[in-house]
């Protein structure tokens, strides 16, 4: 499943490399492209892996948090439940 987050904390080209090097590191998530400006990440991962298991990630690497860009986050189509 791929999602796009926004992205809490980064302020440089440092923060953006810890960022996504940390995200590409949690076992299931098999992408991460992480941008500056505007600060969001696209992340490629298994249904199994929660906003929890990120932000954990994210936080034992620095003062970094994601969130759901819901604007981004495809909406599921007409007759789809968006639970699964």
């Amino acid at each position: 499943m791929k999602q796009t987050f926004k992205i809490n904390g980064m302020s440089c080209g440092s923060c953006k490399q810890t960022v996504e090097k940390t995200l590409k590191g949690v076992n299931g998530v098999t992408s991460a492209q992480v941008s500056l400006n505007p600060p969001e990440a696209i992340i490629e991962k298994a249904d199994s892996v929660s906003l929890d298991q990120l932000n954990s990630a994210l936080s034992k690497a620095g003062n970094y948090s994601i969130s759901e860009d819901e604007s981004k986050t495809p909406s599921p189509k007409k007759g789809e439940c968006c639970c699964g």
